[in-house]
């Protein structure tokens, strides 16, 4: 794989966090961000998976470094933080990305650890981040941070309860930090990315809903109808709103489904 072409280096000289950056969106976003100029810090908890992407980019003539780490836990978020100052100096970009989608299973059969789990990753994680981001942002006077949410924030999906919850809660996460740094030069959007055709869809077309009342027929037929969205195409759309044409939006919810939006992203990045 090669770091994508982009028209111009738009974030030259800026530092980039993008956790879940070991597949799918997460990668994409990672290897996007370096073409245009951004070093990169990359999160997961798998170190062979960012390992693997930090190593594209800096063959490729990008800058990343790959980090190890769980995002539910507080002191290791301070240590991603930490790393990436060491390393670089300054951080600009925090994308929360990383999420998981499991347990998929009804309320009553869902293991509590693992459903709270679910949300210390895809809502407590982002709160961890940004609080430990933050007053490096302010003491720069600018800084871009952008969540990752779903449709699932507000379609009730069964056997999805944790995911749906947590999603909501980036959602209004999103909108109160936003105000609380509306008098600042920082910026806090929300994005749905929509469908896209990533591991986790794979995760949800792989649970085995006999004899359940859970009915995953629709992520199996827009897959076989090749109607997911790119990962690279997603991209696209985080690259914008961290970049110059995102300035002065915050606390907005953008949506990959929106055609004229993503139709001026288009246009912008031409």
């Amino acid at each position: 794989m090669n770091l994508p072409k982009v028209a111009a280096k738009k974030l030259q000289g800026q530092v980039a966090i993008v956790t879940g950056a070991g597949r799918g969106l997460g990668e994409a976003t990672a290897a996007l961000l370096a073409s245009a100029g951004a070093a990169v810090v990359l999160v997961s908890r798998t170190i062979e998976q960012v390992d693997a992407v930090a190593t594209m980019i800096n063959a490729n003539g990008g800058r990343a470094i790959a980090l190890a780490a769980d995002i539910s836990d507080t002191i290791q978020v301070e240590e991603i933080v930490e790393s990436a100052i060491d390393q670089f100096g300054r951080v600009d970009i925090l994308i929360n990305n990383a999420a998981v989608v499991w347990p998929i299973e009804e309320v009553l059969e869902a293991d509590p650890d693992e459903w709270a789990y679910n949300i210390h990753v895809n809502l407590v994680g982002p709160f961890y981040l940004a609080r430990n981001i933050l007053p490096l942002m302010l003491a720069q006077k600018s800084g871009r941070i952008l969540n990752i949410g779903s449709g699932a924030a507000h379609l009730p999906i069964p056997g999805m309860s944790a995911y749906c919850a947590s999603k909501a809660g980036i959602e209004m996460f999103t909108r109160v930090l936003a105000k609380e740094v509306a008098s600042t030069k920082i910026g806090v959007n929300y994005l749905s990315p929509g469908m896209v055709d990533t591991p986790m869809q794979a995760d949800i077309r792989s649970v085995d809903t006999n004899e359940s009342i859970l009915d995953y027929s629709f992520w199996h037929e827009k897959s076989e109808q090749g109607q997911l969205t790119d990962a690279a195409a997603v991209a696209q759309h985080i690259y914008w709103l961290v970049g110059p044409w995102g300035n002065g939006r915050n606390g907005e919810l953008f949506d990959s489904v929106d055609t004229a939006w993503t139709a001026q992203v288009a246009d912008d990045l031409r």
